[in-house]
């Protein structure tokens, strides 16, 4: 039985390759010329990663001032950007904020709230991966998650102090250490979890209180995951986050192979099997492989195998 099942997920396949994929990377306001440095640091850490990705990428944030601020331009620059094909990536990295109301990303000149970004991403057909790599990011999550989305915020909740993830982040997706189940292929669900343990790691090392937790949502409830909850690359819990974001790589291909109605049935067989899976000390080994058996059939059914 076992052997049959390892045989049926060998049978899927999960990379193929894919249509053009882009990033745009928003640099916001820094108020500070140690912060302006790092923040420098990073947007060139994701230019460079794309040139290799062969991403089509386009920065906002940099450079001179415009008298407007940074607002304008923004809005265009994901405007114009195609609303079908390719992965898109979004990385913002800086500074937000949060009044138990209205979140915003600080850019230069008038901030953007959390709702106004949401608004300009809802023509997008494409597959959204949105990193929030700054201060008080967290409530970012909820406007901005829904399907065929992975939202990462640096910090979770009303945690407001300036956040390290970002800086760890670009990092992990070309650190060998980051492949933690050693397959050779680095998913963004890796990198993230590699540079959450990272940023932890900064607070340990300087004996202080840790003051930011990151958070994924990628399964579209809106309701996110803390990094701290996976176990290797699963989550604890009744409705998980995770699982597309195994999917995605940043470098490499990361396309998905199945029809939007094939991808809605996947998730659903996801979410039997990790519930099979939560369930399987209640059951005979027996019947725990037979049920795994069908589902792994109805998933591998999908890819046309």
């Amino acid at each position: 039985m076992k052997t049959l099942l390892l045989l049926l997920i060998g049978a899927i396949p999960i990379l193929q390759a894919e249509e053009k994929r882009a990033l745009l990377i928003v640099v916001g306001e820094p108020g500070n010329p140690l912060y302006q440095d790092e923040f420098k640091r990073q947007a060139k850490a994701w230019q460079d990663l794309a040139a290799k990705a062969k991403m089509d990428t386009n920065t906002v944030g940099l450079g001179n001032e415009p008298a407007d601020g940074d607002r304008p331009d923004l809005e265009k620059a994901i405007t114009a950007l195609p609303k079908a094909g390719g992965d898109l990536w979004l990385v913002w990295i800086g500074h937000g904020t949060f009044d138990g109301r209205s979140a915003k990303f600080n850019l230069r000149g008038p901030d953007i709230e959390a709702t106004s970004i949401a608004e300009l991403l809802k023509p997008f057909q494409r597959r959204l991966i949105v990193l929030n790599l700054f201060s008080a990011s967290g409530p970012f999550i909820e406007p901005l998650a829904g399907k065929n989305r992975v939202i990462v915020s640096a910090n979770r909740g009303g945690e407001r102090n300036y956040s390290r993830l970002g800086e760890k982040l670009a990092d992990s997706l070309v650190s060998a250490d980051a492949d933690l189940d050693l397959d050779g292929s680095l998913s963004l669900l890796e990198a993230v979890l590699h540079a959450s343990a990272a940023t932890k790691a900064f607070y340990d090392d300087a004996q202080r209180v840790v003051s930011e937790h990151a958070v994924i949502e990628d399964n579209g409830d809106g309701r996110a995951t803390g990094t701290d909850k996976f176990k290797g690359l699963r989550a604890e819990g009744p409705a998980p986050d995770g699982a597309l974001a195994r999917e995605i790589h940043f470098l490499g291909d990361s396309a998905d192979p199945l029809s939007p109605e094939a991808r809605d049935e996947r998730t659903k067989l996801e979410a039997e099997i990790e519930a099979l899976r939560q369930r399987k000390k209640a059951l005979k080994e027996d019947d725990y492989y037979a049920e795994l058996e069908t589902l792994m059939r109805r998933m591998a059914k999908l890819y046309g195998k």
